[in-house]
């Protein structure tokens, strides 16, 4: 977990649960994409677990969808 500035801690997300938020939103992994100016690619492998977010794009993608 991850402590915001104010002192509280917040849940992280996992992937899967990211997934399920953008699905009850009725926004596509595609639209979230170009909404952030992600590639597809990314987002998907991020969402899937391909992509760990480590760093880069995966990353960026990552803390976009709050699984870090």
């Amino acid at each position: 977990m991850q402590a915001k500035k104010s002192g509280q801690a917040e849940a992280l997300k996992t992937p899967e649960e990211a997934k399920r938020d953008l699905q009850s939103k009725g926004i596509t992994l595609s639209e979230f994409a170009k909404k952030k100016g992600f590639k597809y690619r990314t987002v998907s492998e991020v969402v899937r677990g391909v992509n760990k977010g480590l760093y880069g794009e995966g990353h960026r993608v990552a803390v976009a969808l709050g699984i870090k």
